[in-house]
């Protein structure tokens, strides 16, 4: 008995051309509904502002800074002019801005932290990398030390960069007796400038004038810590005069007579 031959093209499933109609309807359909979606989020206004990081600064000074118009759609807003706007506020050292879909803007803000309250006139916070900051008050304590005699420096205002050098040896100051030794940076109450001679810290120990000198920061500080901790720390101050730190490898103590 003579076989009928079939070709491999005939015995293809005769649906097999369906599933390709369909997959290319069904892939018609997922564009048209991303593009309808992409439409419609463009049109969904602001409707929440979520902001993290923040300590000083509120919520409502945030929002006010972004100046966002009413019910301005999400994506029509500029972020880099949204971010450029929060930056204004000299407590703000980096943000960044997201869109979460479908209506909420979230903020995250890094502040400066001030490293200590600078006496130039008027009074100011001042952060590590020099960065004069309002005296504002807020929930926020800050057990930080005064840096005094910079009266000679005009023009303070918030925002600058202070790139005086007695002010930013005073700063290193403050950042290598944290690293240190809390209890040294805690007993730190004042750092007075001399208009580029000797700096002088005082202590929260019956304010014992402490003659620090100029340069080497690290290698002063670890000495008057070690001086601090065995000599200094529970015992009596008032009969001390004041304590130099200046010279190498000692510590001179000059007591009243």
């Amino acid at each position: 008995m003579e076989q009928e031959h079939i070709t491999p093209e005939e015995r293809q499933p005769v649906y097999g051309k369906r599933v390709y109609l369909y997959f290319a309807v069904l892939t018609v359909a997922i564009v048209m509904v991303f593009a309808v979606k992409s439409v419609w989020q463009r049109h969904v206004p602001v409707k929440q502002v979520s902001i993290e990081g923040i300590r000083v600064i509120s919520k409502d000074e945030i929002v006010r800074l972004m100046k966002l118009p009413p019910n301005v759609p999400m994506y029509e807003l500029d972020l880099s002019a949204v971010q450029r706007n929060i930056l204004t506020n000299s407590f703000v050292d980096r943000v960044v801005i997201q869109r979460d879909a479908p209506s909420t803007f979230r903020v995250t803000v890094k502040e400066r932290i001030p490293s200590a309250i600078l006496l130039a006139g008027d009074m100011f916070y001042i952060a590590s990398d020099g960065t004069v900051l309002p005296y504002v008050a807020s929930s926020e304590t800050y057990d930080i030390p005064v840096i005094s005699g910079v009266d000679s420096l005009n023009g303070v205002k918030t925002g600058q960069k202070l790139y005086n050098a007695d002010v930013q040896e005073a700063l290193d100051i403050i950042e290598v007796s944290k690293l240190t030794s809390e209890n040294l940076s805690h007993s730190i109450s004042e750092i007075h400038l001399r208009k580029g001679h000797d700096l002088v810290l005082y202590s929260f120990e019956a304010g014992v004038p402490i003659i620090f000198g100029k340069g080497d920061a690290v290698k002063k500080i670890v000495k008057l810590d070690a001086f601090w901790q065995k000599f200094i720390q529970n015992n009596e101050t008032k009969d001390i005069q004041y304590i130099d730190i200046r010279f190498d490898d000692q510590v001179i103590v000059s007591r009243k007579s």
